[in-house]
């Protein structure tokens, strides 16, 4: 835990806040053109075509329907 201006704050609340203020400024800037960036951006547009779960959750939701 660290005391910031009298608040106890966790470590890994640090480290979420840094995470989260980077991606907005990646999204709210020039940097969504940095090739790493659009590496990362196309590795996750890439999975989530080869992700089927929720193919597998709407078939399950539609077995139940009737």
């Amino acid at each position: 835990m660290i005391t910031l201006f009298g608040l106890k704050v966790s470590y890994e609340a640090l480290v979420f806040f840094a995470l989260f203020l980077g991606s907005e400024v990646v999204g709210a800037s020039k940097l969504k053109e940095n090739s790493i960036a659009q590496v990362l951006l196309s590795l996750v547009t890439y999975l989530k075509v080869v992700r089927k779960e929720d193919d597998k959750i709407q078939q399950i939701k539609n077995i139940f329907k009737g």
